[in-house]
């Protein structure tokens, strides 16, 4: 049992030592020339000289990973300059980042060029300028207040008056970083401090807006229910009127015609009076008064007033012709 347990631990290490001193295969090898061709892959860093370049990957203002003509990715950051903090949010660091990204992007030809004085910075980064068609992105930068000159106190100082005089000009109009009080620092950086107190601000601000915006909310709410309150009185009041008016006109109507039934009626009593007197007049005058002279003829049967026919009339009075039985003349009366 134990020699066969052996035979087959020989056999495992047997089938290790020949995997691992192989010969490399086809894919490996290739692997291990591409990485060893890398790490040949140099860059001269000639001061003085423009190396032309794609970018690889925007980082922030200041800092930009370019790719070199030999395939090599390097990150570079531009000298002289310094531009606020994206990881730190200081104000108008996207700012600076999104005019780095625009000066490229829509740059023909970008180029890096070295200095004099030291090529890399304690990260391991490219210390250049960079240039997007014949434009130096720092003189750029500086120009619109979206970076502070940063002397490097060596010998990278081939455009810091240049610069320089870009940030002054840019300091005089406080321009961007420089309308915020304390917060650039010509040749040092960003003030943390001003910073804190500048973002205090902003909240600050931020709440007095909100409660400004609330004020005016409820002072636009109380003047619609003001609106909406003398908009429903001045309907109430319109009703009110239409209603009044209706009843003046009704009353107006029903006195009216009160007034008209009075005048037909004190029309038609006039009336009826005026007939009565005219029945009374016609009565009087179809009944001759008592005392009345009438006169008669000697073998008529009826009285007259006159003498309305032929013969002989005699005078009598109106007792002695009715006492006689004698009827009026239906010609007379």
């Amino acid at each position: 049992m134990k020699r066969k347990l052996g035979v087959q631990l020989g056999v495992t290490f047997a089938v290790l030592v020949s995997f691992l001193f192989a010969a490399p295969t086809q894919s490996y090898q290739v692997e291990a020339a591409k990485t060893k061709t890398e790490k040949k892959a140099t860059i001269k860093r000639t001061a003085n000289k423009k190396i032309t370049v794609k970018v690889k990957k925007y980082i922030d203002g200041d800092t930009t990973r370019f790719k070199l003509k030999n395939g090599k990715n390097v990150t570079a950051q531009y000298l002289l300059i310094e531009t606020p903090e994206i990881k730190k949010d200081y104000p108008y660091a996207q700012e600076a980042k999104d005019r780095s990204r625009e000066l490229l992007k829509n740059a023909k030809k970008i180029q890096i060029e070295y200095d004099k004085g030291s090529k890399r910075d304690k990260q391991k980064r490219e210390l250049v300028y960079v240039w997007a068609d014949g434009k130096l992105v720092q003189e750029t930068l500086a120009n619109e207040g979206l970076a502070v000159a940063r002397d490097t106190k060596g010998k990278n100082k081939k455009y810091l008056d240049q610069i320089q005089t870009a940030e002054k000009k840019a300091k005089e109009q406080k321009q961007n970083i420089w309308s915020i009080k304390n917060y650039a620092q010509a040749g040092k950086g960003y003030s943390q401090a001003a910073v804190d107190a500048h973002k205090k601000a902003l909240k600050e601000a931020e709440a007095a807006k909100k409660a400004e915006a609330e004020r005016l909310k409820k002072e636009q709410e109380a003047k619609a229910a003001e609106e909406k309150r003398a908009a429903e009185q001045a309907e109430a009041d319109r009703k009110a009127e239409e209603k009044r008016a209706a009843e003046q006109a009704e009353a107006a109507r029903k006195a009216e015609e009160a007034r008209v039934a009075q005048e037909a009626a004190v029309q038609q009593a006039a009336a009826a009076q005026a007939q009565a007197e005219a029945e009374a007049q016609q009565q009087a005058a179809a009944e001759p008064a008592q005392g009345q002279t009438v006169y008669v003829t000697p073998t008529g049967s009826k009285y007259h007033t006159h003498k309305c026919g032929n013969g002989t009339y005699t005078p009598a009075t109106l007792e002695e012709a009715q006492g006689r039985g004698l009827e009026p003349c239906s010609k007379c009366f």
